[in-house]
Parts: C-alpha cells; sequence; structure tokens
C-alpha cells in the first residue's frame, strides 16, 4: 500500500491526527491491533475545552458533547467520606442542560462560565468517544483504517517509510508512506524502534481501578449525585466516576507507594468507598492495577517518524490532560505536516514542532504531577482521623476544615483555564516575537493575550459563529476597524505558495490592540503589528519554514 502518512493507533489521538490530515487534503493509513467492537479504556473522563474546539474544526464536537451522562446529570466534583456519607464539600459543575444560558451561551455561575471558547468542557469517558470518532473517521475517503493489524516495524528509506505489519488473519502488509506517526499509547512499540527513551519520574502513585455495572450505586449518591465522588476515610481513599449516570461506575482506589496492590482488598475497598455491606452486589466489567508516571520521551522525532499522546509522554491523570495533550500534540504536528506535503512550506517547518511542543508537554505534565503530589499527601487513609465521620461538633469541624483545602487544592485541576488555554510557545522557530513576555498562568488561571506565540483570543465573530470558525487552512491575517494591511503582504505568502486568508474584522476586542494579528490555522498568534513588517519576504520564508532553507 502506498500513502503519504501512516498513523500508528486508532484512539483519541491517532484518529485525530488522521482526520485533522486528511481535512488538509493528505491521504493516510490508521493501523490498529484491536478489533472494532473492543471497548475503549475509561479511565479518561474529561474532554477539555480545548480538545473541544479541535473537535469543532473537525465537525465532531455537537456528537462528543452529546455522549456519556445524560443530559441532566451534574457534574459536580464532591468529596465525602464515603458514597453515601457525609458531604465535606462541592465543586458545583454543570449538566448539559444546565451549561448553556437562555441566549446559548455557556451559562453564569460555574467556576469555568468566565472562559473565552466556543467550546466548553465536556466530562465524557473516553469508552464512548472512541467509538464516535472512529465513525467519524470512516466519512473521510482520505483515511484508510486498518483495524485488527499490528504495527511490527518500520524501514526510513530517507524519502520514505516503509511500514511492516501483520494482519489478524495472517496476511503481511508492507505501507509505504513519506512519514510515520506513532500514537500508540505508553508502551509504544515505533518509539522503541526509535531508540527514544522516556524520562522523569517512574513511580508517582498507585491505583486499583474497576469498572462495574450496578445501577443501585446512583441511589447511594443523593440527589444530586456527583461526575465524581472523593472518597476521604480512615480505610480507603479514592474516587468514584459516572462513566454513563445510570449503570457503569468506575472505581479508582489509592494503594500506598510503599505496600503491593492486594494491600488493598480488592471487593472491600469498593465497599468502603460505597459504604454499603456485604449484601451489596455488583457486576465487574474490567478491572485494572496501574502505577501513575510523569515521563517524557526524550525527543518526539527521528528523521521522519513521529510519536504524539501517550507515546511521547504520560503522567499522572489529574485534570484530564494525558489525552487532550496528546491531541493538541496532533494538531501541533498535523497542519505543518499537511503543509509540507501540500508544497506549501519547506521540511524545516516540521522542526517547529518539537520546539513547541517538547516544552509544553514538560511544563504540563509537572503541572498536573505537583498538584496530583498535594492531593495524594492530603488524602492519605492514615492522616484522616475516624472522627471525620463523626456527626458531633468535632466531626463538623473537621469536615469544614479538610472541605475549605479540598476545594481551594482541585478547584484548579477542574477548572484549569490555565491548562487550556495558557500555554504558550516562546522558542518556535516560525513565530515572529516582538520582545514582549508572555502573560503567566497557573493550572487554573490564564490572561489572554496576543503576544506572538499565545493561544489566539477568543471572541465572537456574529451570533454562533466563532474566530476560529473563520481561520484559513494555514495562515488567516486579521484586519481590525478597517486597517488595510499593504498589497506586498499578500502578495508574499501568493509568490511563496503559503496560504492567506483576509478576514476583516470590525468589531476589535479590547485584547487585540494592534491593527493586524497573523494567526495560525492551529489558534497560535505568528505576529502582529500595526504596519507591513520588515522585510516582507524573509518574513514569510520564516512562517513556511524556508529561513535559513
Amino acid at each position: 500500500m502506498e500513502t503519504q502518512v501512516v498513523v500508528i493507533g486508532a484512539g483519541p489521538v491517532g484518529l485525530t491526527t488522521a482526520m485533522d490530515l486528511a481535512k488538509r487534503g493528505i491521504d493516510v493509513v490508521v493501523v490498529e491491533s484491536r478489533s472494532e467492537d473492543e471497548p475503549a479504556d475509561a479511565k479518561c473522563n474529561t474532554i477539555a475545552a480545548r480538545t473541544m474546539e479541535i473537535f469543532r474544526q473537525l465537525g465532531v464536537a455537537d456528537r462528543a458533547r452529546a455522549c456519556g451522562l445524560t443530559d441532566n446529570f451534574a457534574t459536580d466534583v464532591v468529596y465525602a467520606t464515603d458514597a453515601q456519607g457525609l458531604e465535606i464539600t462541592r465543586i458545583v459543575q454543570p449538566s448539559r442542560n444546565e451549561r448553556v444560558s437562555p441566549d446559548g451561551l455557556n451559562a453564569p455561575g460555574y467556576p469555568d462560565s468566565h472562559w473565552q471558547t466556543p467550546e466548553p468542557v465536556v466530562r465524557a469517558s473516553q469508552l464512548y468517544l472512541n467509538p464516535i470518532l472512529l465513525e467519524h473517521a470512516r466519512t473521510y475517503k482520505r483515511i484508510t483504517l486498518l483495524m485488527e493489524t499490528t504495527f511490527l516495524e518500520y524501514d526510513d528509506r530517507g524519502d520514505r517509510v516503509d511500514v511492516s505489519c501483520r494482519s489478524h488473519s495472517g496476511e503481511d502488509i508492507v505501507i509505504s508512506g513519506r512519514y510515520l506517526i506513532g500514537c500508540d499509547g505508553a508502551s509504544s512499540p515505533v518509539r522503541k524502534q526509535m531508540g527514544v527513551k522516556l524520562e522523569g519520574d517512574v513511580e508517582i502513585a498507585k491505583m486499583r481501578s474497576t469498572l462495574v455495572r450496578c445501577p443501585e450505586i446512583k441511589s447511594l449518591l443523593g440527589e444530586r449525585p456527583g461526575w465524581m465522588t472523593w472518597v476521604l476515610n480512615p480505610r480507603v481513599s479514592g474516587v468514584i466516576v459516572a462513566i454513563d449516570g445510570e449503570d457503569l461506575w468506575l472505581i479508582h482506589r489509592n494503594v500506598q507507594m510503599t505496600a503491593d496492590f492486594d494491600s488493598v482488598e480488592k471487593d472491600q475497598s469498593i465497599r468502603d468507598m460505597l459504604g454499603v455491606g456485604q449484601d451489596f452486589t455488583w457486576e465487574v466489567v474490567h478491572h485494572q492495577d496501574w502505577t501513575a508516571r510523569r515521563m517524557v520521551a526524550s525527543r518526539f522525532r527521528q528523521n521522519n517518524v513521529f510519536v504524539c499522546g501517550d507515546a511521547a509522554h504520560i503522567w499522572v491523570p489529574f485534570a484530564g490532560y494525558g489525552m487532550n495533550a496528546g491531541i493538541a500534540d496532533a494538531t501541533n504536528l498535523s497542519w505543518m505536516m499537511a503543509a509540507v506535503l501540500n508544497g506549501q512550506a519547506d521540511e524545516k517547518l516540521l522542526e517547529a514542532h518539537e520546539r513547541e511542543r517538547h516544552p509544553i508537554t514538560e511544563q504540563v505534565s509537572h503541572f498536573a504531577m505537583d498538584k496530583a503530589m498535594e492531593y495524594l499527601d492530603a488524602a492519605q487513609t492514615r492522616k484522616i482521623p475516624k472522627l471525620v465521620e463523626s456527626r458531633n461538633f468535632v466531626g463538623r469541624f473537621l469536615r469544614k476544615k479538610l472541605g475549605q483545602r479540598m476545594y481551594e487544592m482541585n478547584v484548579p485541576q477542574f477548572a484549569c483555564q490555565g491548562l487550556n488555554f495558557g500555554y504558550f510557545y516562546d522558542n518556535s522557530p516560525i513565530v515572529h516575537y516582538d520582545g514582549e513576555a508572555p502573560p503567566v498562568y497557573e493550572m487554573g488561571d490564564a490572561t489572554p493575550s496576543t503576544v506572538p506565540g499565545c493561544r489566539l483570543p477568543h471572541f465572537w465573530v456574529s451570533p454562533g459563529v466563532s474566530i476560529y470558525d473563520e481561520l484559513g487552512p494555514v495562515y488567516t491575517l486579521l484586519c481590525f476597524n478597517g486597517a488595510e494591511m499593504d498589497r506586498s503582504f499578500c502578495e508574499a505568502f501568493k509568490k511563496a505558495g503559503l496560504p492567506l486568508k483576509v478576514l476583516r474584522v470590525d468589531d476589535q476586542p479590547e485584547v487585540y490592540a494592534n491593527d493586524f494579528v497573523l494567526a495560525r490555522t492551529d489558534q497560535h498568534v505568528a505576529w502582529r503589528g500595526d504596519g507591513l513588517p520588515d522585510h516582507v519576504d524573509a518574513f514569510v520564508d520564516k512562517c513556511g519554514g524556508r529561513a535559513n532553507a
């Protein structure tokens, strides 16, 4: 088989990579060892706002938003002594029906209501997301899906990569493509053949995770069941996650790092989480013991071979940012790769991918790790006094103090504005910096900015139409309040073969202080100014990776 790009792995990262490439006119073959009806992992249960913005561009956001929990199931995060025990604190977050206000915008009153985005966060399990993405990928004529096919090895031949695979029926297949992208998980065979090692913190936490089917659990959780119920008592600590809001629940239990997994008895620990006796039963759908880590690949590229997602980084799944960071990797790479394959940019453009994404991966993984370590230290069962379950004055006082700490500690991870919108590319070979430092961001806070390298601040062009809906396939020049760019600017892009869309905006948002902003298709600012930049041909060459090519 011949194609332009081979993607190994049909999880959310691999499928998003393939769809974004196909949308840009690139032929892709996706290789996946699982069968189509094999259920995906239920561990990731958050589709971040930034990911939803990407899904919006791919035309799959509405289906992603509609999956998983029922329309009226709240996405509150509750801290309690057990499922039906005493509530310690609650981070109130909306159900699907509560999310949208009568004017169609993000409803006020929630920790993320003020976010500037067309697509708020969605609490939905990968168990439901993956089939939606797979079905949507099949609508792209440029995507060939090879399910039940195992990647064996690749041969990077300089001008192409030959990828050897074997179908489960025993057929040997060789796929020849210009590039290979490994989106094949934490144990990535692609990364291993590249000779790339993961570096970082090998062990941070241990968890016992059991996916159960039990409709009776919902009735234990009170009148407004939480999407997540974090349990803190002297016997066990962990979290109960609503998967469909009715029957399916994922129950994580913390295991002391110095102990083995069986130190947390499988069934009794679930009873301690639920606060039920021996007569309460459930069906085990899946069980997994796993170790949380913070590890990042030493590099993301070896000649014509790249890795994205868990193949490039793994970390504690706090803030739900494993899958979401992987999807951000994918779309950062895919627009650059498509521009090269379409003859619009020089291959040196691809050098920007690792220069941009590797530092962000380090930053985000440390945010997630630090928050996880803070919580795990506070949630150790030996530190939870038995009196926290008491209804007397001392118990109420302890729950109040613990609740304040849990709320302040955890709002940033469940309303993580900084992880979504705050990060910036400060060492990119294709960004035109102007000397102004980008705003500092934290896990829970970010300041919109047009500093080159930052995320393009969102605004509505017209009712229901986001500025992101209007961006072109590579670069877009935003012109505010009647300002006209010199013709030589557009002519230089045309001469270089680099697509440029010119978009005139009448109402200039306050954060946009310049007459002109050059936006990349991945929603990052490439340049801003009030007139024609100096040496416009060299300027355009840098945008297309042709500087010093």
